[in-house]
C-alpha cells in the first residue's frame, strides 16, 4: 500500500509505476489488454447529453465510457480520412 501512495507523484506526472486492474466483460478484454492501460478522465456533459448517452447504454447494453470511447475513436477516424482527401484535419466545432 505505501508504494501505491509513493507512486501518486508519478501518477500526477502521468508516468505511474503501477498500473491498477480492473475486470472487464469478456468481449472487451481483447480490446481492453490492445489499448494499455486506461486513464480515469472527468467531463462536463449537458442535462440532454447524459440523458442520450444514458438511454444508449440502457438500449445497448455497453457501457457508457466505451460509448464515449468508441465516439472519440470515430470522430478521430473520420479527421484523419478528411485530413488525407483535404490535406489539413476537420475541426470539430463547439455546440452550445
Amino acid at each position: 500500500m505505501e508504494e501505491f501512495i509513493a507512486d501518486a507523484e508519478n501518477y500526477a506526472m502521468g508516468i505511474p509505476k503501477i498500473v491498477s486492474v480492473r475486470q472487464a466483460p469478456e468481449e472487451d478484454s481483447a480490446t481492453l489488454l490492445s489499448q494499455g492501460p486506461m486513464r480515469h478522465a472527468t467531463f462536463t456533459l449537458s442535462a440532454e447529453a447524459i440523458e442520450v448517452l444514458n438511454n444508449l447504454s440502457k438500449e445497448t447494453g455497453v457501457s457508457k465510457s466505451k460509448l464515449i470511447r468508441q465516439l472519440i475513436l470515430s470522430v478521430n477516424e473520420q479527421n484523419q480520412s478528411a485530413a488525407v482527401g483535404v490535406g489539413k484535419s476537420v475541426v470539430v466545432k463547439k455546440v452550445e
